[in-house]
Parts: C-alpha cells; sequence; structure tokens
C-alpha cells in the first residue's frame, strides 16, 4: 500500500500550527444518568438492538429503560458516557442481597438462572457501533465496578448474550469468567452467557 511522505518542512509546519487549528479528540464524559437523559438512552440502546436483530419488549424487558430513575434508585445505579452532547454509551448496576448457593455455581431465584452467591449485576452495558474501539466500554465497565466495591459488594454477575463477542472479551479482560448458560428472558429467548467478577 503506498505510505504518503511528509517532507521535514511540513512537519515543522504542522508542529508550528496554532492550538486552535489542532484538531482535538471529543472528550468522553461519563455521569450517572438524568431523567432528562431518558429519549437518548432508549434510542442507543434500541438502536444497538436494531444492529443485532434483537426484539423490543417496553412493557417488559425494557420497561426500566422507561423509568431510570425509578428502577435504578441509590444503591443501584445509571451512567451515561457522553461526547459532544450526544450519549454514546450507557451502562447500570443493580445491588440486592447475595444470591443462595455456592460459589461459582448457577441457582435459580423466582424461576429465572443466576450466579450463586452474587450480590449485584452489571446490566445495560451499550455503546455506539461507530464509537466501539475507544475504550469507552471499559471506562463504563470501570465506573460500575468502582461503585459496587464502594457499596462492598462481593461478586457481580454480568450475563450476555452470546452474539456478543466484544462484549465478552471486554468481561473477562476485567476477570469476569464464564460459568454458565441460560435463554435470556423473552420476547428473544435467545442463549445468553452467565459470568461472575469477584470483586476484591
Amino acid at each position: 500500500m503506498p505510505t504518503e511522505l511528509t517532507t521535514h518542512d511540513e512537519q515543522k509546519d504542522t508542529q508550528n500550527k496554532p492550538k486552535s487549528q489542532t484538531k482535538l479528540r471529543p472528550v468522553t464524559q461519563i455521569r450517572l444518568a438524568t431523567p432528562q437523559d431518558q429519549p437518548q438512552i432508549i434510542t442507543l440502546v434500541q438502536t444497538v438492538y436494531q444492529e443485532f436483530n434483537f426484539g423490543w419488549d417496553p412493557e417488559g424487558y425494557h420497561k426500566d429503560l422507561y423509568n431510570i430513575a425509578g428502577h435504578f434508585q441509590p444503591p443501584n445505579a445509571f451512567w451515561v458516557a457522553e461526547e459532544n452532547n450526544e450519549i454514546v454509551g450507557c451502562i447500570g448496576l443493580e445491588i440486592f442481597p447475595a444470591l443462595p448457593g455456592e460459589p461459582n455455581q448457577l441457582t435459580t431465584q423466582s424461576g429465572q438462572i443466576r450466579i450463586a452467591t452474587a450480590d449485584c449485576e452489571l446490566v445495560r452495558l451499550y455503546v455506539n457501533a461507530n464509537q466501539r474501539g475507544k475504550k469507552i466500554g471499559l471506562q463504563l465497565c470501570q465506573t460500575c465496578i468502582a461503585h459496587a466495591q464502594s457499596q462492598n459488594c462481593c461478586v457481580m454477575e454480568i450475563w450476555s448474550d452470546k452474539v456478543l463477542h466484544q462484549a465478552h472479551r471486554l468481561y473477562q479482560s476485567l476477570g469476569a469468567k464464564i460459568i454458565g448458560e441460560r435463554l435470556c428472558p423473552p420476547p428473544d429467548e435467545d442463549p445468553e452467557w452467565g459470568m461472575i467478577l469477584t470483586l476484591g
């Protein structure tokens, strides 16, 4: 592939350009979601669902996104990644009493397969397709994990559709381990991996 060459004078000219002419990389801010963010959050998640041909259920599986303030009351939390006043990613944390069972095993709670001993869950990690590869997902996960640790959570469960390979690699890079599988709730009921992340 041809390589474009830059002369010494061109390099000096670039270095001497005023900062106002230098293209700066947009700054991504991770912050707690507000009620005003709700329309953008819904649009973001719907866009990702359309990308993977997932179904949408506003009265069921996605009901939490229509009442984020109510569903994610403290100590639960929901964050957004914002860039140039646009929400490009999101993540949530749900905290609850430790689930019954033995460590690194599955358990059943209210008719649903869960991760035994988990006392929190990472949920709703989504990043716009054109923003992936910029470590936004990593920043969101780190924020979520740090909050869980500040609330003295010990074991985090993560459930992720099996087609979301990029997300699996991210979770595993943070120390999460796959220990089981289940079918996700309707409307899709697609297979998903269950992961455990010990918060030390």
